[in-house]
This record gives C-alpha cells, structure tokens and sequence, in this order.
C-alpha cells in the first residue's frame, strides 16, 4: 500500500524522491519547522549564549571587543523556560506579546563563543535587526532567527547532495539525522558549520570524480569554501587537505597542483593564526580556578607520552555518548532517543555506505585521505576540549560531544564506498523496482525517525 501512494508522485520514469536533494529540501523543511516552533526557547545546547552572539551581530559588532556583550534585559525572560515544567501555550502565548525595550540592557559573559567569527551569524543578524526596527518581540526574534538559519541550512545542502557524485543517499541521512536537522533549526553556529562542511566535502568530491581538468576558477571556489569554514569554526578548515584527493592528470602538471594547493592551503593558515592572535583575549574558561589552558597546554608539551592514555581512557569510557550526542540527544541534553534507535540509525549509515551504486570509484590512495581528514579534525577536537574544558589533573577528556564529528562523518564512510563485497548486492539494488522500493524503505526510515523525534520534542507541551 505504501508503495502504491508513492506512485502517485510519479511524473514519467521519475517520481520526485527519486532526486535525494528534492526530497531532503522537502523533509527537512517539514520536519525544520516542526523542530524551529517546538523546540523551548533557547534550549538547544548553548542557544542562548547564540541568540545573544546574533543579536550582538545585528548591532554591527562583527569583530569581537571582548567576553562581554550588552543584551536587552527583555531577552532574559526566555530563561524561564525550564527543564521540567509542564510548558503549556498560554505560556507562549505571554511571552510572544511581551515588548522588546532594546535601550535597557545588561552586561552578559559570552566568553564560551565570544571568539567566534561573524559568518555563522550573519543572516539570523540581519533577521533580528530587521525584527528590532518593528519592535518584535524577544520570543519572535528567537523563532525568526532559527527559521532564518534552516532555510539557509536547507539552501546550502540541497546544493551539496546536488553535486556530490557519490554517497548521496549516506550524506540524504547525515543531514536528516536528528541531531543534525536540530542543530540545522536552531540559532547554533553549527547550523552554517554542518551545511558548508557538507558543501566544501561535496565539491572536493565533485573535482576528484565528475571534473575532467581543474580550472582557476574551481581553485578560487576552492578557497572561498574553505575561508568559509575558518570564518565559521576553524577546526574544519583541515578539509582544505581533500583538495590532495584531485588526480594529478587534471592539472597540467605536479607544480601546477602544488601550486594550487598552496593558493588554498596557506591563506586559511595565515588567517586562522591572525584571528586566533588577535582575538585570544575574548576567551576565557568558565571555571579559571579548576581549568587553565595554559597549564594543560603545558601538560600535553611535557607528557607527550600520557596523552594518548588520556585520548584512549576517553574513548573506551565515554563512547556510547558520543554515538547518543550524534544521533539524537534534545533539549541541552535532557531528552534522547531510545538507545536501540540510535545504534540502529548508525548501522543504516554503513549499510547505506557499503550499497552505494554511483558509478563513480574512489581508489584506495582516495580513500585514506578522507580518513586521514577525519583522524585529524577529530584529535583537534579533543585537543582543543582538554585544553579549554578539561579540569587540571583531570584523566579523561571533558566536553567531547558526538555532534562535533558529523561535520566530517561524511569523509569517515568514504572508506566503506566500492566495497568489492558489496559491489554485486548494489548492482541488484539499482535495477528498477527493486532500486525504487528500496528508496522508499529509506525515506519511511528517515520519516520514522524524525517523526519520533518531533514527539520527544513535543512532549513537553500540554
């Protein structure tokens, strides 16, 4: 019955799902919504200390002066929503009427954030602005804010599965995870970071597989994309190095790739070093008597060989939430879905990793750069939580959480793609109806998954 319904959207030989950007602008818009106007305010992990970073934003402070920003005293009444009281829409209902007296300000910390750049930002700014100069409400400017970074977020990976010649139904499910979609609907720099992560992966791609001569132009994309990601969160401007991926025989010879590459590569260092010495004051921890960086700094510098001990003890004993914080985890961490469901939707992504039927090949020397990328930007990560979150003395890493990686989970299933295993199952799957009831398996999937996360959402309404 259910493929029957599906028929339905048929036009000729194609029915729109058979377009994975088509159908993941429409799931993720539907389900984008659902999460932007059900979710509490300001109860995605770190939203306020973002909506107050936005908000600064659309007050033309792009460059950060300090720790420190003046927020409007109405903006804190959005605190009120708690964990667990039972929130009703009355609720809303007060708070969507109450006055945005912008003269009347405070002093908040945002130090956590405050050394971000303005690109992740810049449109739920503009938003906000437009919204002040109408007087709008605080509630309002949190709903338009998110809702203004989800369309962008649907903008930017619509284009990304577009282009990316291979695993286009694994990044289908990377970007409509639900911790991903969350993040994607909600005002976190994360939202941009996701979308030009899965963008700048798709377009190295795009150059390594479909493009049969490189050009300057694709060079100068190439820098854009990733200045993109230094202008957003630093760590994932690693992702220049895919550009190693393109064949030499498109480029006119090895000095011209080498040359190609340092175009892209050594401006994005040079400007991570300027922003990070200019702007290292705006950073402090939040706890300075338990955690300093210099000290930990230090402590990786003289026990080089401990380390890797601290790295492994870290893995073994906190895994599992890196695998819930990945998946789906709601509500600053208070509300997930069921074990079972998380561990599942993980084992989909490799199955639907190892069935990919692009008829184009990724060589072996292909596929351990992208590896290579990941092991990189992932012990970046846990470098930089040690040194900023991580107590002295303490013999585990603090402050991981599993979404930090699903920026560069793209490159990490890379390495199951034309998998000689699986290469005869796949080229059953692509034939006709089989290949057709198998994408509908996959879209109920992700409708499923997403549809139980709306509820764990909106369970907290009455």
């Amino acid at each position: 019955m259910f493929f029957e319904v599906c028929d339905l959207f048929s036009m000729r030989k194609n029915f729109i799902f058979d377009k994975p950007e088509i159908a993941f602008v429409i799931l993720a818009l539907v389900f984008g919504l659902i999460f932007v106007f059900t979710n509490l305010p300001l109860k995605t992990v770190d939203e306020s200390s973002h909506f107050y970073k936005s908000f600064d934003i659309s007050q033309g402070h792009l460059i950060p002066k300090s720790q420190y920003t003046q927020i409007p005293k109405s903006f804190f009444h959005l605190q009120n929503f708690s964990h667990n009281e039972t929130t009703n829409l009355s609720k809303l209902q007060y708070y969507f009427s109450q006055p945005l007296i912008i003269n009347d300000t405070v002093e908040w910390n945002i130090s956590n954030i405050a050394i971000y750049p303005p690109l992740p930002y810049l449109a739920s700014g503009f938003i906000i602005f437009l919204g002040s100069l109408f007087n709008f409400s605080p509630l309002l400017l949190m709903y338009l804010g998110r809702l203004v970074n989800l369309l962008v977020y649907i903008t930017i990976v619509y284009f990304a599965i577009k282009i990316i010649p291979v695993h286009k139904y694994v990044l289908l499910l990377i970007a409509l995870m639900p911790m991903t979609l969350y993040e994607g609907s909600s005002l976190s720099a994360d939202s941009l970071n996701l979308a030009q992560s899965f963008l700048t992966i798709s377009f190295f791609l795009h150059l390594t597989l479909v493009k049969d001569k490189i050009h300057s132009k694709d060079i100068l994309t190439s820098l854009i994309l990733v200045f993109a990601l230094i202008f957003s969160k630093q760590a994932y401007a690693i992702m220049a190095l895919l550009f190693l991926m393109i064949p030499k025989e498109k480029f006119k010879n090895n000095i011209k790739k080498l040359a190609s590459f340092l175009i892209i590569s050594l401006p994005s260092l040079i400007s991570i070093i300027i922003w990070n010495s200019l702007f290292k004051s705006t950073y402090s921890s939040f706890s300075p008597d338990l955690i300093s960086p210099d000290y930990n700094i230090q402590f990786i510098i003289s026990n080089s060989l401990n380390f890797p001990t601290i790295l492994i003890n870290t893995l073994i004993c906190t895994f599992p939430g890196y695998i819930t914080t990945f998946v789906g985890i709601f509500r600053e961490n208070m509300h997930y879905l069921h074990l079972y469901l998380i561990y599942l939707y993980c084992v989909v992504l490799v199955i639907v990793s190892l069935l990919d039927n692009s008829k184009y090949r990724l060589s072996f020397k292909q596929k351990i750069i992208p590896l290579l990328i990941f092991s990189l930007v992932s012990l970046s990560i846990f470098l930089f939580e040690f040194i900023t979150y991580t107590p002295i003395g303490c013999n585990f890493i603090a402050g991981v959480q599993g979404r930090y990686f699903t920026p560069v989970v793209p490159l990490l299933l890379l390495f199951f793609h034309n998998t000689e295993l699986f290469n005869y199952l796949s080229t059953k799957l692509n034939s006709g109806l089989l290949m057709k009831k198998s994408l509908m398996i996959l879209y109920l999937f992700i409708i499923i998954y997403l549809t139980i996360s709306s509820f764990v959402i909106i369970g907290v309404y009455r």
